[in-house]
């Protein structure tokens, strides 16, 4: 009976995956052409809408004319993975060339190298004087360069090239375009947004020592870094996020561990948990929002702690993903997820789990420690719906 359920449970789950998978690729293929037009629109209305004003105003610099001078972009530096794009010639002159229509100011280009990153190109470009730095790579290339962004003046965007693109995702930046991502920069609105810092180590003293390190979308603890470090880089690059779900296959039938989570008010809180996840965004691939209540700006973390019994069990979590108030309605509950909105949290457990951040596997570790910054990245992100309208006013 246990082998009968357990086949049913992995068929269910394949059948579901293979359906959303499916459509996810058609809505992709119809959601870029979109964006593409609306984003070439917006930019066009936007510039005549400044001609406009320049001209019935004088170029007054109230800020009810256009941009003023402390707006306006003259340096642009492009950090850019070079591994996330065949030809990075062409990508020079289509970046360059938007920039300098739309914008009229200098672009330079700073290439991450397997030695630094993102982190030294990102300081770099800044101590050159620019008003914009561009994250153009995943989400690892976009955590870098937010990690010196963080706590200053200058403004971040991003062109999405990776897997997941979650922060991209979570901010409406336009995938699978450099263009429109780069239009979406220049045109975009500045939003002052959270980021998420992780401490780890062996032990209490050893975490509260660690050096601090970023993120900005999900860190996790578990059978969350487990799938990422499982999936095939080669696979990630021909069929991108839809690998994630064949690494995942082998972390189902994994068992939950002993974990202790302690909040701010020193409140305890022992669970059995495949994953620990701490969320600054919530919006996964596909649409699905594992986490509803972390929004990039309100200076909390959702923190999800998951545990499940096999197959079936994974398939529970699963249900509740896609629908959280649902609950099984026949059968033992094989699985449960709780869920914490806090400024930080500490996490314990007894034997070592592996850690990523945003997507990039670190070391194992028995304790987690994180926090929210709030407010203190001036990310550019799309012009918001309605917008346009309030301009033309």
């Amino acid at each position: 009976m246990d082998h009968t359920l357990l086949l049913l449970s992995i068929t269910t789950v394949v059948i579901a995956v293979i359906t959303i998978v499916l459509l996810v690729v058609v809505l992709r293929h119809l959601g870029r052409h979109r964006r593409e037009l609306a984003a070439l629109t917006a930019a066009a209305e936007g510039h005549e809408v400044h001609a406009r004003a320049s001209e019935t105003s004088g170029g007054a610099e109230d800020g009810s004319a256009g941009p003023s001078a402390d707006d306006s972009l003259h340096r642009v530096a492009v950090v850019l993975n070079p591994s996330k794009f065949e030809e990075t010639d062409t990508f020079h002159r289509k970046i360059t060339d938007v920039v300098e229509r739309i914008e009229g100011a200098e672009v330079v280009f700073y290439e991450t190298t397997i030695e630094d990153p993102g982190t030294g190109q990102t300081e770099q470009a800044v101590a050159d004087g620019a008003d914009l730095v561009v994250a153009a790579g995943g989400d690892g290339t976009v955590r870098l360069v937010a990690s010196v962004l963080a706590g200053t003046d200058t403004r971040m965007g991003i062109i999405p090239a990776g897997t997941g693109n979650l922060l991209a995702r979570n901010v409406e930046v336009p995938l699978d375009d450099p263009t429109a991502a780069m239009i979406a920069a220049l045109t975009g609105t500045d939003r002052q947004v959270d980021v998420g810092w992780l401490r780890i180590g062996d032990s209490i003293a050893a975490a509260r020592s660690a050096e601090r390190q970023i993120f900005l979308v999900i860190a996790g603890f578990g059978a969350d870094a487990e799938m990422i470090g499982y999936t095939d880089p080669e696979m990630k690059k021909r069929i991108g996020w839809i690998a994630y779900i064949f690494g995942g296959i082998r972390t189902v039938l994994g068992r939950s561990v002993d974990v202790v989570v302690q909040l701010p008010d020193e409140t305890r809180h022992a669970h059995k948990a495949r994953t620990v996840l701490l969320g600054n965004v919530g919006k996964l691939p596909g649409g699905f929002v594992l986490m509803p209540d972390a929004t990039i700006d309100n200076g909390l973390l959702e923190v999800v702690v998951a545990g499940w019994r096999g197959a079936a069990g994974f398939s529970q979590v699963a249900a509740q993903v896609v629908n959280p108030k649902l609950t099984p309605k026949f059968g033992p509950k094989l699985a449960s997820m709780d869920r914490y909105l806090t400024t930080g949290i500490q996490v314990t457990t007894t034997k070592p789990q592996p850690v990523q951040l945003d997507g990039d596997t670190d070391a194992e570790a028995t304790h987690m420690i994180a926090t929210v910054d709030p407010g203190v990245l001036r990310l550019r992100v799309p012009e918001a719906k309605g917008a346009k309208g309030a301009k033309k006013a």
